[in-house]
């Protein structure tokens, strides 16, 4: 297994594109800080200071994450389970003693290695670039690192479904990208439709991708002493849980079905 995880990130070195989707966690960060410049030339103390390096990490967990990142990620999934077919490679692999599932799983392994990447590049550019410009606003970057892992994790999970739109189209990998963002515009006006129905929003995929890395920063800025968010009981936590666990394994099983159709 390790060795197929390994011919997989090959690609990702031999590919020019995957590099530059990644470079694109630098670019988003250093947009948010000088769409907000004038929060910071209004702040003189070390707390508004740390409440906008907060405020900034916050915004880009959410429209990073959720505007950027599906896309991202169907392009990834694209050029990664495209990479036989586009060079029909499918013959030769089946000399090969290598079974279609464990290919499938050394994909996903990929996949979910990039998000952490893409996540953890996001907070540290955020990071650097607010420590050039001022830095007595960087505070507690160890637990917005750690909440960006948890965001990599469980983004990728909700994000799966665009990675099963891509392989059942089975086009190129550009209108899978155009697929991809499809379903996160789909998940931002189902967002704006439903705003005041809570029944509703807390099974949209998208925003289940933040429900643990939300209550989690909320929990740290109450222990910081700021605002965090109201305790919810435990079995809030089990649903969130459970519904990365159920997309997860129906997206899984849906992408070992069509690979499998398409590449006899």
């Amino acid at each position: 297994m390790l060795r197929l995880v390994g011919c997989e990130l090959f690609k990702y070195k031999r590919n020019r594109i995957l590099p530059v989707l990644t470079a694109l966690a630098v670019l988003f960060p250093l947009a948010l800080i000088l769409m907000t410049g004038s929060e910071r030339n209004g702040a003189d103390t070390p707390a508004e200071l740390h409440a906008w390096y907060d405020g900034l990490f916050n915004d880009n967990l959410v429209y990073s994450s959720m505007l950027l990142f599906p896309g991202l990620f169907g392009c990834v999934a694209a050029i990664l389970f495209f990479a036989e077919r586009d060079c029909d490679t499918f013959k030769s692999m089946r000399a090969i003693p290598i079974t279609e599932n464990r290919l499938i799983l050394a994909k996903l392994i990929v996949m979910y290695l990039w998000s952490e990447v893409y996540c953890l590049c996001s907070t540290a550019a955020l990071t650097l670039f607010c420590f050039l410009l001022e830095p007595a606003a960087v505070a507690d970057v160890w637990f917005k690192l750690l909440c960006s892992m948890l965001t990599g994790v469980t983004m990728a999970t909700v994000t799966l479904p665009a990675a099963v739109i891509v392989i059942y189209g089975n086009q190129s990998w550009l209108l899978s990208v155009l697929l991809s963002f499809l379903y996160a515009v789909a998940n931002w006006l189902l967002l704006i439709l439903f705003a005041a129905k809570d029944s509703i929003l807390r099974w949209l995929p998208l925003l289940n991708g933040f429900f643990l890395t939300s209550r989690l920063w909320g929990w740290r800025k109450e222990m910081l002493g700021g605002e965090g968010l109201a305790a919810l009981p435990l079995s809030e936590y089990i649903r969130g849980g459970l519904y990365l666990l159920g997309i997860f394994l129906i997206c899984t099983l849906l992408i070992v079905r069509f690979y499998r159709k398409w590449s006899r």
